[in-house]
């Protein structure tokens, strides 16, 4: 009991080491003023965006990047969101919107979209959005910035994500809490090995040459989670990639309810760690139970070590995401159990093969 006491305590040391270094490294967006303004091709697919679409389209075109190109590709939706980007275009030229046809054999509904929107684009550089995200100007500018010091051919953000009912509140701050605390974003960047990767298909900032010689969306038209696999591939061919975290000039509610989160995230959770659902599990464990060996083999102190290394850790991934650092410490415990209840669900979703995403089954 003892020793597991010892691996429990190290681990958590281990974690808080790791969220300290991605503070202290300053990982997210910074400001910066690229020499020169290449066209940036936009590209947006959307399924069901009605409520979300107009939004993004209206930032676009008030973005204070002067050479963009704005491409839309309705996948087959079921509501207005055709309708409602086309009339955009009457507004502002560069806008565009193509009508999506049946999806083909093979291929996944986002990965086919993103790969037709790619045969359009004209740009030096192409920027992947989804169509629910928001952005302030200077997100294009600073990335740009970014890329072009680091000479990078994928520059991937995670959005400061909004959330507005319960549920999304005890599901939604995991993502960050599993990447900020295993992950030094850094090693995004400097490290060649594919285990160091993160990505967020909501941001994806791709060098255009590289893009049209991979093709990646085509290579990965299956990959039900295509922003890390791409990010994968993408290092193992050597190519310059990073992903940081968002400076709040680009937000997202990715979710609205409890079962669209979970079911969301469920959909997701093993890729965070290579597909592992074993190594998932016992990380689930260790973090939920792991205060029992230290409690009960270790002098008490070392228990309000252990604790006090957790709140600093949440409060601080908490800060560095733009969450509420009071609200998700008092959470904390539900969203443990939310973990643990999403990774059921995940593993659920796999032996039964096949689950349903915007109105669409996808087969696993």
């Amino acid at each position: 009991m003892i020793y597991l006491a010892i691996i429990v305590l190290w681990f958590a040391l281990i974690r808080f080491l790791v969220v300290l270094y991605n503070i202290v490294g300053r990982q997210w967006l910074r400001n910066g003023e690229p020499e020169n303004f290449p066209l940036v091709s936009v590209l947006i697919p959307a399924r069901n965006e009605e409520k979300n679409i107009a939004s993004i389209l209206d930032d676009l075109s008030q973005h204070d990047y002067p050479n963009l190109e704005i491409i839309v590709y309705d996948d087959l939706s079921g509501d207005a969101t055709y309708e409602t980007a086309l009339s955009k275009t009457q507004k502002d030229p560069r806008i565009q919107v193509l009508k999506g046809g049946n999806l083909p054999e093979g291929w996944l509904g986002k990965n086919h979209g993103c790969h037709r929107l790619s045969l359009h684009a004209r740009g030096e550089y192409m920027l992947y959005l989804d169509a629910d995200v928001q952005i302030k100007k200077g997100l294009i500018k600073n990335a740009l910035a970014h890329v072009k010091k680091h000479q990078l051919d994928l520059f991937s953000i995670f959005p400061t994500q909004k959330m507005h009912s319960l549920g999304e509140r005890l599901t939604v701050p995991l993502m960050n809490w599993i990447l900020v605390s295993l992950l030094p974003l850094v090693l995004t960047r400097k490290s060649s090995w594919s285990s160091f990767s993160a990505a967020n298909g909501q941001f994806m900032f791709f060098r255009a040459e590289v893009y049209h010689r991979e093709q990646f969306h085509k290579t990965l038209k299956e990959q039900k989670v295509e922003d890390i696999a791409i990010f994968r591939l993408m290092k193992k061919k050597e190519y310059k990639v990073h992903t940081v975290l968002g400076n709040g000039q680009i937000s997202c509610r990715m979710y609205s309810s409890w079962n669209e989160s979970v079911m969301g995230f469920s959909r997701s959770v093993f890729d965070f760690f290579g597909g592992s659902k074993m190594l998932a599990f016992l990380f689930g464990i260790i973090t939920t139970l792991g205060f029992i060996p230290v409690l009960l083999a270790l002098p008490l102190i070392f228990t309000f070590f252990y604790f006090l290394l957790i709140v600093l850790m949440r409060a601080m991934i908490a800060a560095a995401s733009r969450q509420n650092v009071i609200l998700n410490l008092l959470l904390a415990p539900l969203q443990q159990l939310s973990f643990m209840f999403v990774m059921v669900k995940a593993a659920v979703l796999q032996f039964a093969k096949t689950t349903q995403w915007k109105g669409r089954l996808i087969d696993k």
